[in-house]
């Protein structure tokens, strides 16, 4: 194993770490105490700890996740799989720690949901972005969606909706199922944004007869590579040319302009780009 290799496992090891603190705290701090269930073997966890109170919930999830990894151990990589497992562990762990130290700890339950599901959302895509996971529903989905006929994201929104609607039924509320489904959807696109950052880029494909002083002026005023595809009309039958290139958010209305001054008959579409890599932009590999 070359130092490289080590120091990769270590920094991996380390974000993993920060992402589990984090994720733990959401559950010590908002979740635990507000009876909130947002999907997943965690929040089956707290239905199961609501009927029997002894049972610790980080201990209840690393009981529940045990049987998913083994079923799982071949279709997951070695590096993957002891990755998660650490994570789940580790996370459980933690907020077994925290609960007793945040004992008393009361929220309004809508900030508690929308809390939840942020700070949640912000330490599962730390783990995701080190190549870890939490285990839980994730795996199960995978296993059932390949015998049932559905597709993964079916299989997983309905084994999260049974979930939250049982523990409805365990605490005898309607508002708790509904304040999960908030921190629930809170938390995907948190991970999302964690995942993929911030739209600072767009993209912008330019249909023109004069693609080559358009190109050129993207060059030389804002300093953007561009890429040029050959393309033919579906009802002319012609050929033409489509500019291609990408720009901070903060010179797309330059670039209109530029298209505008040139070929005010161009065709410009533009699209967000969730994370751009490579010159000009973000290093690749960076996380």
């Amino acid at each position: 194993m070359t130092r490289k290799t080590v120091g990769l496992a270590i920094r991996d090891v380390v974000g993993i770490t920060v992402g589990c603190v984090i994720y733990a705290l959401s559950f010590a701090l908002f979740v635990i105490p507000r009876n909130l269930a947002p999907g997943g073997i965690s929040g089956l966890a707290i239905v199961i700890a609501h009927f029997f109170a002894r049972a610790p919930i980080g201990v209840t999830i690393i009981i529940l996740n045990a049987p998913l990894f083994l079923i799982s151990f071949r279709r997951l990589g070695r590096g993957f799989l002891w990755r998660s497992m650490y994570a789940t562990v580790m996370s459980s762990v933690l907020i077994d720690i925290m609960v007793r130290y945040t004992s008393g700890f009361e929220v309004d339950i809508l900030l508690s949901s929308v809390y939840a599901g942020v700070i949640m959302g912000v330490g599962i895509g730390v783990i995701f972005r080190f190549f870890g996971s939490t285990g839980g529903t994730d795996l199960l989905a995978q296993l059932l969606s390949e015998h049932i006929g559905l597709t993964f994201g079916t299989t997983l929104l309905v084994i999260d909706t049974v979930i939250i609607v049982l523990s409805g039924v365990a605490f005898k509320s309607v508002t708790i199922p509904l304040y999960s489904i908030l921190s629930l959807y809170i938390s995907s696109k948190t991970i999302d944004l964690v995942q993929e950052g911030m739209s600072f880029s767009k993209a912008a494909w330019v249909v023109s007869s004069q693609p080559e002083e358009i190109a050129a002026r993207i060059m030389s005023e804002l300093e953007r590579g561009v890429t040029k595809f050959t393309a033919v009309g579906a009802y002319t039958r012609e050929p033409k040319e489509v500019v291609f290139c990408v720009v901070p958010q903060s010179q797309i209305s330059h670039l209109k302009q530029i298209v505008h001054e040139v070929d005010s008959d161009a065709f410009v579409a533009i699209m967000e780009v969730t994370e751009t890599l490579g010159q000009g932009f973000k290093e690749l590999g960076t996380r």
